[in-house]
């Protein structure tokens, strides 16, 4: 049975609803070594928020912190338990200029097994696996760093079915990763365009999700971004057939280690302020939850 795999281990997606497919509870952009904190200091912190979305409905949340950015999974376990809130954690990098030392001179192949035995076996020592491959590419294009991690993501996906996802702002950018991914033999169905929001050029979505990829739009809620934009992304996508192939989420939070006094972006704005927004412009309920059960529950689910 399809599960998704969490940080407390795997749920069956029949046991799920809405998921929230991209977010961020703890980070630490100083060095990559750091990634430490107090975790009664990030529970005190988080809890309102995270308890917020569990009243709403919110059965799961995808946290996106990858290596290089301060990723500590005991932190999100310990928040998954006080919470009650199922937490999906990343195996992969960020983009070149974070990716931590020990990662940097390994081939290809290498990789892979790092990747697969997060996913299957658990990260370092913690017991916690995995549930997908979280990747970056630079804003200009894909480094050689870059390339051969996301060439890693492609066969530790074969090996293990988990879904990647790429922060990657340019649509020239994601369809050279989905043509990469084509390369190794990969699925694009198995790949998600994170950011996808950012790349002006429909037609750039459109290829992209024609060729498999999910569209994931991703910043809702956040400073600045009109929910208008997102409602005409969604209906551009859904007008060419393409509904299925699309995520929302708000790319919210977070505790950050470095400065843990910094104002944190709650996780509500979607089902609160959104999906009303979406009902208003026409959107009948079966589409709406197309895109925040279905969508998220297939592109996770392994």
């Amino acid at each position: 049975m399809p599960s998704l795999v969490t940080v407390r281990g795997a749920i069956p997606i029949s046991q799920l609803g809405l998921i929230l497919p991209h977010e961020h509870l703890f980070l630490d952009f100083r060095s990559p070594s750091h990634a430490e904190a107090d975790a009664t200091d990030v529970l005190r912190r988080l809890r309102p928020y995270l308890e917020e979305i569990r009243t709403q409905g919110v059965t799961a949340l995808v946290e996106c912190t990858p290596v290089g950015v301060g990723r500590n999974v005991e932190i999100l376990r310990a928040l998954s338990e006080a919470i009650d809130l199922p937490v999906v954690a990343a195996t992969g990098s960020y983009r070149d200029d974070r990716v931590p030392v020990e990662l940097r001179t390994l081939s290809r192949e290498a990789l892979t097994e790092w990747m697969v035995r997060e996913l299957t076996e658990g990260i370092e020592d913690t017991g916690i696996r995995a549930g997908f491959i979280k990747l970056a590419s630079t804003d200009s294009g894909l480094t050689p760093l870059e390339e051969r991690l996301l060439r890693a993501a492609a066969h530790a996906s074969r090996a293990t079915g988990a879904a990647m996802a790429s922060h990657t702002v340019a649509g020239a950018v994601a369809l050279r990763q989905i043509a990469i991914l084509e390369e190794e033999g990969a699925d694009p169905r198995r790949f998600i365009w994170v950011h996808a929001n950012n790349e002006p050029d429909p037609a750039l979505h459109t290829e992209a999700a024609r060729r498999g990829a999910y569209l994931e739009y991703d910043a809702i809620g956040a400073p600045g971004q009109s929910d208008q934009h997102y409602i005409d992304l969604i209906r551009r996508a859904a007008d060419g057939g393409l509904a299925r192939q699309v995520l929302l989420s708000q790319d919210a939070g977070w505790y950050d280690a470095g400065q843990p006094k910094a104002p944190i972006r709650g996780y509500g704005y979607l089902v609160q302020h959104f999906l009303p927004a979406l009902r208003q412009a026409g959107f009948a309920e079966a589409e709406i939850r197309t895109l925040t059960v279905e969508n998220p529950q297939r592109a996770f689910a392994r």
